[in-house]
């Protein structure tokens, strides 16, 4: 059952308290196991990562689809999606919305900022790399950015939609999501960890961005329609 706001119909609060408890719990014993630097978690990551590195440099189409794929999930591209799809949906009055896809998008980057910084973590290191990426290795911002704007515009797009339709975007969105993800690990710049991270912290920001305004309505904040 979806819960109703003015401007934009949601998923139930409990499935959004649901997804962003998992989220967070997922990310933080990765943190922690990476923090300790956890052998059997590092000794996975590197044979994982070193396996995907090596299919990938095996066949060139598969090398040519993770760079088109990841691409589409860069910093940049998000940025890129979520101002124009705000702008669109201020246009259109849809206030809360916009809102929603903008803390979504900033909630997910601020942190991953920060905890790439507090983690520390070195990203994987080949002879002869497919690709390569500045910064820290934990979390991937590639795959949080993606599950935070597309995560969210789910949850915004899929009451609205009939169960036929509803199912295709689900599984498309979805299948996205992950393939950015995996498209980090096959180019050899992220641990599995770091994609699983991002993942999990992008998922619960798209989560709580989408169940904000219940919430807020709930404890009687804003009583103006929004949008």
């Amino acid at each position: 059952m979806s819960s109703r706001h003015p401007g934009i119909e949601l998923p139930a609060r409990a499935t959004l308290v649901r997804a962003v408890t998992v989220g967070l719990a997922v990310f933080v014993a990765l943190w922690v196991l990476v923090g300790i630097r956890w052998a059997p978690l590092l000794s996975l990551d590197g044979r994982a990562v070193a396996g995907a590195h090596g299919i990938t440099v095996d066949h060139p189409w598969l090398m040519t689809v993770s760079r088109v794929v990841t691409d589409l999930g860069s910093p940049v591209t998000v940025d890129i999606v979520a101002a124009v799809l705000a702008i669109v949906a201020l246009a259109a009055r849809r206030i809360t919305a916009a809102v929603v896809i903008v803390v979504a998008r900033l909630g997910e980057l601020g942190t991953v900022a920060v905890v790439k910084l507090a983690a520390d973590r070195p990203r994987p290191a080949f002879a002869h790399p497919v690709a390569t990426a500045n910064g820290y290795s934990f979390p991937s911002g590639h795959s949080a950015g993606s599950a935070a704007l597309y995560g969210v515009l789910l949850l915004l797009a899929v009451p609205l939609l009939a169960r036929g339709p509803r199912v295709a975007v689900v599984v498309i969105g979805v299948v996205f999501i992950l393939a950015v993800a995996t498209s980090r690990v096959l180019l050899g710049v992220h641990y599995p960890s770091d994609a699983v991270a991002g993942l999990a912290i992008g998922g619960a920001w798209a989560a709580c961005a989408a169940g904000a305004p219940i919430w807020w309505a709930r404890a009687g904040v804003g009583r103006r329609p929004m949008g």
